[in-house]
């Protein structure tokens, strides 16, 4: 990974490109409700592996059945070795910008020199480039849900018009540099592949559209209902919204006989017990149920690394005759789904190749 970051013909320490990293990859309000790991400095992939067990349990035997590692008659010393891949994926953030308009912003601390770059504080120019960074928050938080690698796919298809195309345009650029969850959700339900199947498929609760608060309690009920046993009790079990879901399902809750709170409150983010997160960037009509924390047991994992190993953050003059500047970011990031048979989703998106 990269260690300097050159601001105008100035190289200074990797502590504030690294501060960088962390924050463009914590910006978007996925890693901010906590329902993301990230895994940082993947160059070219990364693998997740998993074993599944088979039965592990027979009589008591001096010897018993299976030998040499074979497989036993009932299922036994059967395992299966399946691995899922981090991949990060190129793409650059780019912005020009005149620095005379930032003077203002820049008074206080009195840069010397023809402009303000010249001789500023490292840490004042982390700050401006956290600034023109944020920018870029929205269009990840969108990617993570709804990206795919390549752009739309005719195939992929959604019953509400108010859905997002996975793969188009955001309002900051084309979300095709990398597949999202629900691209990875849609791979993995219609797979047939032994290796994308091998840890179970995600589990699909419902295909219908929203347009009552009703129909939001119904779906989050089914979902309950299909969650895996062995998961419920888990506190780390999470329904994942949008807001159009959401207040529809707030107004619902709000005019009940028996309210849980008043008219004017906003209803607990809670169902069964377990946390609803609402957040920017999931497609509405798509609700998800899952373990998605920023820990290595989370169901949902982000890659992400700079392309390349110099040069990866610029801030330098345009050209010679000019007194614009540009911010150029060049990064890589994949996201995949973990454990797929431990994940519920509601959702109108669905493959439909005709």
């Amino acid at each position: 990974m990269a260690d300097t970051v050159n601001y105008a013909g100035n190289s200074y320490s990797g502590e504030v490109l690294t501060d960088l990293l962390v924050y463009t990859a914590k910006g978007n309000d996925t890693y901010r409700e906590g329902l993301i790991h990230i895994k940082p400095g993947i160059q070219k992939k990364f693998t997740l592996p998993h074993v599944s067990l088979g039965k592990i349990i027979q009589d008591n035997k001096p010897t018993p059945v299976s030998a040499d590692g074979a497989k036993g008659a009932d299922g036994h010393n059967e395992y299966v070795h399946s691995e899922r891949y981090l991949e990060p994926q190129d793409f650059m953030v780019y912005l020009e910008f005149n620095p005379r308009d930032f003077e203002d912003y820049w008074k206080p601390f009195q840069p010397s020199g023809e402009l303000i770059f010249r001789e500023l504080d490292p840490k004042v120019q982390a700050t401006m480039l956290h600034l023109l960074i944020d920018r870029k928050d929205q269009y990840l938080g969108d990617c993570i849900w709804a990206g795919k690698k390549g752009g739309t796919d005719a195939d992929i298809k959604s019953d509400s018009v108010d859905n997002v195309a996975l793969g188009g345009d955001s309002a900051a650029g084309p979300m095709k540099y990398f597949d999202g969850f629900l691209s990875r959700v849609i791979t993995n339900v219609n797979s047939a592949d032994a290796n994308e199947i091998a840890t179970g498929k995600v589990i699909v609760a419902g295909n219908t559209a929203f347009t009552t608060g009703v129909n939001v309690e119904s779906a989050l009920y089914a979902m309950y209902r299909k969650c895996p046993k062995n998961l419920r009790k888990s506190d780390k079990l999470v329904f994942v919204m949008g807001w159009e879901a959401w207040d529809l399902y707030d107004q619902y809750l709000s005019s009940k006989d028996i309210k849980y709170s008043e008219n004017a409150d906003v209803n607990k983010y809670r169902f069964k017990g377990k946390r609803i997160v609402v957040i920017n960037g999931i497609p509405e009509q798509t609700i998800a149920l899952g373990k998605f924390t920023t820990g290595m047991d989370s169901c949902l994992w982000m890659g992400v690394d700079y392309a390349t190993d110099q040069e990866s953050v610029k801030v330098e003059r345009l050209q010679a005759n000019s007194e614009l500047y540009f911010f150029q970011m060049r990064m890589k990031i994949d996201v995949n789904i973990v454990l797929p048979s431990e994940i519920v989703v509601w959702t109108t998106y669905k493959y439909d190749p005709d």
